[in-house]
């Protein structure tokens, strides 16, 4: 049975964080199929009654939860624990948790070092210059220890190639298909179908939600603004868009939203809004999608990967006028236009981006690599 050590990060079950949903609908699969899977969580994360979950190990270690020591501090001790287990593969992901890949590559040089990379994290704007390159000094470590090398969009494969000339196994996020509910828990908000924009994501700089909200404003229609999530260690940014939505009660932020009541949230937008300056690729965008709902995007590379083939809404990066002008033109549709809308998001859902697929090139790429162990014996 082959053995699989998962680490960089927070745990499951997956609450918050797109990587999170990543793996845990990943390896619970490939657990299912046999493989003999261990998830490293963090402490404050994963409830300390979970030793197991749907099939794989978890163990749970534990952290400083602080901004700038949480992700590489768990790494660091996963990677010595997983050291002692020695397990066929480590799987690291993310960028900034790959500093530490070195460390199997000197001490168990038959463990096969994988790694995944959601995003490019040096270049968001809540680290310091020092942070940053820090994280980007993980990217070095990745390109440069890591045997098999994960990207989850076309774009980041670009990037790796160009810049490196190194190729990497194009896998995208996989998205479970979903049937729509109607509005209950939402009532409390005030919220009925097609009544409001949706924002979903992690509330930081990088994803300028400030231009969603000044476009909205320039225009106020008949549909209100819904802003889920919380603000992920950015307190002052959150603080700026607050001020900024000061005295519009159609602007409401939800804090952060899960299970039923943001399916709820997603089921029963109007549209579904990002203008996100970087991205890896987006799990919120494929969750607009699987629900059918109309987009509206920034035209960044991923945003574009995902929507060439659908009739959506596209904005160049922070351009507040063109975003209103979609906003209108939204409010404008018919219902018509949205169930067309819907029918092909829910096909090029279920044709691209897929678990299944997902899960297939993973285990060939671990077959692989234990074929190549065993050849070296």
């Amino acid at each position: 049975m082959t053995k699989i050590s998962v680490t960089g990060f927070r745990g499951v079950p997956a609450t918050w964080g797109g990587i999170e949903h990543h793996c845990e609908n990943l390896y619970s699969r490939l657990a299912k199929t046999g493989y003999d899977v261990t998830l490293y969580a963090r402490s404050y994360y994963t409830p300390k009654e979970i030793t197991s979950y749907k099939d794989m190990n978890i163990v749970r270690l534990p952290t400083l939860n602080l901004k700038y020591t949480d992700a590489l501090l768990h790494t660091l001790i996963s990677v010595f624990h997983i050291l002692f287990k020695n397990p066929d593969i480590i799987h690291i992901h993310g960028i900034g948790p790959c500093f530490f890949s070195w460390i199997p590559r000197l001490f168990r040089p038959r463990m096969k070092v994988f790694f995944t990379c959601h995003g490019l994290d040096w270049q968001r704007k809540k680290w310091p210059c020092w942070a940053s390159r820090l994280i980007y000094l993980g990217e070095l470590c990745a390109i440069r220890f890591a045997q098999y090398r994960i990207v989850v969009s076309r774009d980041l494969q670009t990037y790796f190639l160009v810049k490196y000339g190194i190729k990497t196994m194009y896998i995208p996020n996989g998205i479970i298909p979903v049937e729509s509910r109607p509005p209950d828990l939402i009532k409390k908000w005030g919220l009925s179908e097609k009544s409001y924009f949706l924002w979903v994501g992690r509330i930081v700089p990088e994803k300028r939600l400030e231009d969603v909200i000044k476009a909205y404003l320039i225009k106020p229609g008949k549909s209100k603004l819904v802003i889920v999530g919380d603000h992920a260690g950015a307190g002052s940014y959150m603080n700026e868009l607050i001020q900024l939505s000061k005295n519009h009660e159609s602007i409401i932020f939800t804090g952060y939203q899960y299970g039923a009541v943001l399916k709820e949230l997603f089921s029963n937008a109007r549209a579904f809004i990002t203008a996100s300056e970087l991205e890896g690729l987006p799990i919120t965008l494929l969750e607009a999608l699987s629900y059918g709902i109309m987009c509206i995007t920034s035209n960044i590379c991923p945003h574009q990967e995902v929507m060439q083939s659908l009739p959506g809404f596209s904005f160049g990066v922070g351009d507040i006028g063109a975003i209103s002008a979609c906003m209108n033109r939204v409010e404008a549709m018919t219902d018509t236009d949205f169930e067309e809308f819907k029918q092909k998001a829910n096909a090029m859902v279920i044709d691209q981006f897929n678990w299944e697929s997902v899960c297939q090139v993973h285990d060939m790429l671990y077959q692989n690599s234990i074929r190549s162990i065993r050849h070296t014996v």
